[in-house]
Protein backbone atom coordinates (compact mmCIF):
# COMPACT_ATOMS: atom_id res chain seq x y z
CA UNK A 1 0.00 0.00 0.00
CA UNK A 2 3.30 2.12 0.15
CA UNK A 3 2.76 2.82 -3.28
CA UNK A 4 -0.69 4.02 -3.58
CA UNK A 5 0.45 6.48 -0.68
CA UNK A 6 3.32 7.38 -2.73
CA UNK A 7 0.96 8.05 -5.91
CA UNK A 8 -1.82 9.82 -4.23
CA UNK A 9 0.66 12.68 -2.72
CA UNK A 10 2.57 12.64 -6.38
CA UNK A 11 -0.62 13.49 -7.67
CA UNK A 12 -1.17 16.07 -5.09
CA UNK A 13 1.83 18.38 -5.79
CA UNK A 14 1.44 17.62 -9.88
CA UNK A 15 0.63 21.00 -11.55
CA UNK A 16 -0.58 21.98 -14.71
CA UNK A 17 0.90 25.24 -15.06
CA UNK A 18 0.22 26.68 -18.91
CA UNK A 19 3.36 29.22 -18.27
CA UNK A 20 5.63 26.32 -17.45
CA UNK A 21 8.01 25.15 -19.12
CA UNK A 22 8.12 28.66 -20.74
CA UNK A 23 7.99 28.57 -24.35
CA UNK A 24 7.09 31.47 -27.27
CA UNK A 25 5.56 30.02 -30.15
CA UNK A 26 7.69 31.54 -33.17
CA UNK A 27 5.36 30.22 -36.20
CA UNK A 28 2.39 27.93 -36.14
CA UNK A 29 0.62 26.39 -39.31
CA UNK A 30 -1.71 23.52 -39.72
CA UNK A 31 0.92 21.06 -39.45
CA UNK A 32 3.41 22.78 -36.87
CA UNK A 33 4.09 24.67 -34.37
CA UNK A 34 7.47 25.92 -33.81
CA UNK A 35 8.12 26.72 -29.85
CA UNK A 36 11.18 28.48 -28.67
CA UNK A 37 11.83 26.99 -25.15
CA UNK A 38 13.61 29.18 -22.36
CA UNK A 39 15.96 26.68 -20.10
CA UNK A 40 14.02 24.37 -17.66
CA UNK A 41 15.14 21.87 -14.88
CA UNK A 42 13.55 18.06 -15.07
CA UNK A 43 14.30 14.73 -12.99
CA UNK A 44 15.21 12.24 -15.42
CA UNK A 45 15.76 8.49 -15.95
CA UNK A 46 17.43 7.07 -19.10
CA UNK A 47 17.54 3.51 -20.17
CA UNK A 48 17.66 1.23 -23.21
CA UNK A 49 14.58 -0.96 -24.62
CA UNK A 50 12.88 -2.49 -27.69
CA UNK A 51 9.61 -0.54 -27.41
CA UNK A 52 8.34 1.64 -24.66
CA UNK A 53 4.57 1.92 -23.18
CA UNK A 54 5.66 -1.13 -20.70
CA UNK A 55 9.51 0.14 -19.59
CA UNK A 56 7.91 4.13 -19.28
CA UNK A 57 5.44 3.32 -16.75
CA UNK A 58 7.63 1.22 -14.93
CA UNK A 59 10.27 3.92 -14.66
CA UNK A 60 8.20 6.74 -14.04
CA UNK A 61 7.49 5.21 -10.55
CA UNK A 62 11.46 6.05 -10.09
CA UNK A 63 11.46 9.40 -10.71
CA UNK A 64 8.00 9.79 -8.81
CA UNK A 65 9.52 8.44 -5.68
CA UNK A 66 12.36 11.09 -6.09
CA UNK A 67 9.77 14.08 -6.22
CA UNK A 68 8.15 12.23 -2.82
CA UNK A 69 11.53 12.58 -1.36
CA UNK A 70 13.74 10.28 -2.39
CA UNK A 71 16.61 12.74 -2.94
CA UNK A 72 18.95 13.91 -0.63
CA UNK A 73 16.81 16.93 1.57
CA UNK A 74 13.83 14.24 2.04
CA UNK A 75 11.95 17.20 -0.07
CA UNK A 76 8.34 16.72 -1.54
CA UNK A 77 9.12 18.36 -5.05
CA UNK A 78 6.33 19.78 -7.43
CA UNK A 79 6.24 18.77 -11.02
CA UNK A 80 4.24 20.06 -13.64
CA UNK A 81 2.46 18.78 -16.55
CA UNK A 82 3.59 17.47 -19.30
CA UNK A 83 6.10 14.39 -18.92
CA UNK A 84 8.13 14.03 -21.47
CA UNK A 85 9.95 11.36 -23.06
CA UNK A 86 13.08 11.87 -25.47
CA UNK A 87 13.49 8.98 -27.46
CA UNK A 88 16.42 7.90 -29.59
CA UNK A 89 16.76 5.02 -32.17
CA UNK A 90 20.15 3.27 -31.24
CA UNK A 91 21.39 1.34 -33.97
CA UNK A 92 21.45 -2.44 -33.07
CA UNK A 93 20.55 -5.41 -34.69
CA UNK A 94 17.84 -5.71 -32.04
CA UNK A 95 16.58 -2.36 -32.43
CA UNK A 96 16.49 -1.00 -29.54
CA UNK A 97 15.91 2.61 -28.50
CA UNK A 98 17.39 4.90 -26.07
CA UNK A 99 14.28 6.22 -23.80
CA UNK A 100 14.88 9.20 -21.26
CA UNK A 101 11.76 10.33 -18.95
CA UNK A 102 11.47 14.08 -17.64
CA UNK A 103 9.43 14.90 -15.08
CA UNK A 104 10.07 19.06 -14.82
CA UNK A 105 10.08 20.79 -11.80
CA UNK A 106 8.09 23.49 -10.73
CA UNK A 107 9.61 27.21 -11.29
CA UNK A 108 10.87 26.95 -7.34
CA UNK A 109 12.94 23.96 -8.08
CA UNK A 110 14.23 25.98 -11.25
CA UNK A 111 15.29 28.86 -9.74
CA UNK A 112 17.70 27.16 -6.96
CA UNK A 113 19.49 23.50 -7.78
CA UNK A 114 16.96 20.73 -6.84
CA UNK A 115 18.14 17.89 -4.03
CA UNK A 116 20.26 15.60 -4.91
CA UNK A 117 18.11 12.19 -6.11
CA UNK A 118 19.12 9.25 -3.97
CA UNK A 119 17.10 6.74 -6.52
CA UNK A 120 19.73 4.48 -8.61
CA UNK A 121 19.52 5.81 -11.86
CA UNK A 122 17.26 9.29 -11.80
CA UNK A 123 19.42 12.01 -12.16
CA UNK A 124 18.91 16.26 -12.50
CA UNK A 125 18.35 17.09 -16.20
CA UNK A 126 19.06 20.78 -17.22
CA UNK A 127 16.86 21.44 -20.44
CA UNK A 128 19.07 24.36 -22.41
CA UNK A 129 17.30 27.28 -24.22
CA UNK A 130 15.90 25.50 -27.21
CA UNK A 131 13.79 25.27 -31.39
CA UNK A 132 11.34 22.08 -30.82
CA UNK A 133 8.74 21.73 -33.53
CA UNK A 134 5.29 20.39 -31.75
CA UNK A 135 2.70 18.84 -33.57
CA UNK A 136 -0.86 18.54 -31.15
CA UNK A 137 -2.86 15.83 -31.48
CA UNK A 138 -5.80 14.56 -29.02
CA UNK A 139 -6.52 11.27 -27.18
CA UNK A 140 -4.93 9.05 -24.85
CA UNK A 141 -1.75 8.03 -27.23
CA UNK A 142 -0.05 4.55 -27.14
CA UNK A 143 3.61 3.81 -28.74
CA UNK A 144 1.72 3.43 -31.44
CA UNK A 145 0.20 7.00 -31.90
CA UNK A 146 3.81 8.28 -30.78
CA UNK A 147 5.51 6.55 -33.08
CA UNK A 148 2.93 7.88 -36.12
CA UNK A 149 2.40 11.22 -35.06
CA UNK A 150 6.42 11.30 -34.88
CA UNK A 151 6.73 10.56 -38.24
CA UNK A 152 4.43 12.76 -39.68
CA UNK A 153 5.63 15.84 -38.44
CA UNK A 154 9.01 14.64 -39.46
CA UNK A 155 8.11 14.24 -42.83
CA UNK A 156 6.80 17.68 -42.71
CA UNK A 157 9.11 18.76 -41.21
CA UNK A 158 11.71 17.21 -43.59
CA UNK A 159 13.19 20.72 -45.64
CA UNK A 160 14.47 21.80 -42.37
CA UNK A 161 17.38 21.40 -40.82
CA UNK A 162 16.48 20.08 -37.72
CA UNK A 163 18.03 17.24 -35.25
CA UNK A 164 15.91 14.07 -36.73
CA UNK A 165 18.53 11.43 -34.30
CA UNK A 166 15.62 11.90 -30.72
CA UNK A 167 11.86 12.63 -30.82
CA UNK A 168 10.44 14.09 -27.61
CA UNK A 169 7.16 13.70 -27.01
CA UNK A 170 4.74 15.33 -23.92
CA UNK A 171 1.64 13.81 -22.86
CA UNK A 172 -0.47 16.44 -20.50
CA UNK A 173 -1.86 13.68 -18.77
CA UNK A 174 -1.88 12.95 -15.12
CA UNK A 175 0.26 9.58 -14.47
CA UNK A 176 -2.56 7.58 -12.82
CA UNK A 177 -4.34 7.79 -16.30
CA UNK A 178 -1.39 6.41 -17.67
Amino acid sequence: MSWLRTAASAYSHMTADPEWPKFDIVENNKSYEKRHYHPFTCAAYSFTAKSGDEPVMSNLWKLVKYTQGGNADDKVLKICLPIMVKVRPLLTAEAENQFTIMLILDKDNNASPPPTPTIEGVFICHQPEQILYAKRFSGFAKENDWKRESAKILDVCKELSINRTEVISATYDMPMKL
